[in-house]
């Protein structure tokens, strides 16, 4: 089939949509019975120029002028009016006028780092509902996320974070990697069997863990003997004592404290 023909089918598509609107302007006429009147009732306001709009001036003009021009202007006019009728462009000035998605930026700016489950859960919101406004603030750039082996973290655009700090940050978020990262810290050398008893998790769970982390930079590992330490890199171990205590949306117990994140959200909009 031409292009042409597709092109008129669609135009005449619009064309009849756009005449639907006049349908209903009709007025219901009674009729009426025994002879006409001698005259027709008067109008009692008096209907001047100016009160008339613009639009039906210049489609009265063109009608009497160019009959061949009243139909697009017509159409030209209706169009305008169906263009109002569209949504509202979403940019980054008006981004956080909705109220679901202020809290989506409001939580990750309280939690540098957060993943989208963790955001559904501290939010009380449909993980659809949080995902869809995440891409809406990623597209206009007010977030941005961040790719690691747990997961996708995301982040405000205006945090000054260095690339280690994002990398922690978004490692705290995850539960086991944020366990591991907390004993670590408090004792420093400690081995995978340390680890994998006091944390209830397998040695080889503990060493796939310890890769991500030492490949990052965020973990270092020593020889001794027979058995291999692990240490906290230095600017790691300065970030994680300034950021105690950390946030516990890792943590399966973070769900009883949603509510207060959520009151914690709604009062920083009020106050904004």
């Amino acid at each position: 089939m031409a292009p042409g023909s597709w092109i008129a089918r669609i135009a005449l598509i619009v064309f009849c949509i756009l005449l639907l609107p006049s349908a209903v302007c009709a007025t219901p006429i009674q009729p009426v019975h025994g002879p006409y009147p001698e005259q027709l009732p008067s109008d009692s306001t008096p209907l001047y120029i100016w009160n008339v709009p613009l639009n039906i001036l210049i489609l009265e003009f063109v009608c009497v002028s160019s009959p061949a021009l009243f139909i697009p202007m017509q159409l030209l006019f209706s169009l305008s009016v169906w263009l109002r009728l569209g949504q509202k462009r979403v940019t980054y000035r008006n981004v956080l006028e909705n109220e679901n998605r202020n809290a989506v930026y409001m939580c990750i700016q309280e939690n540098p780092g957060i993943h989208m489950h963790a955001l559904s859960r501290v939010l009380g919101m449909n993980i659809g509902t949080a995902r869809y406004h995440m891409e809406v603030l990623c597209g206009v750039g007010k977030v941005f996320p961040e790719q690691n082996s747990g997961g996708v973290s995301y982040f405000v655009n205006a945090d000054p974070f260095s690339d280690l700090e994002r990398k922690i940050a978004g490692y705290l978020h995850d539960h086991q990697k944020s366990r591991i990262l907390r004993f670590v810290l408090q004792h420093p050398g400690c081995t995978r069997k340390d680890i994998a008893f006091r944390l209830i998790m397998s040695g080889p769970n503990v060493t796939c863990h310890m890769k991500s982390l030492i490949r990052d930079g965020i973990i270092r590992s020593e020889r001794d003997g027979r058995n291999m330490r692990y240490y906290l890199c230095p600017d790691a171990d300065g970030y994680l004592e300034d950021h105690e205590p950390w946030n516990s949306c890792a943590h399966p117990e973070a769900g009883k404290q949603a509510p207060y994140a959520a009151v914690k959200l709604r009062g920083s909009r009020d106050s904004g």
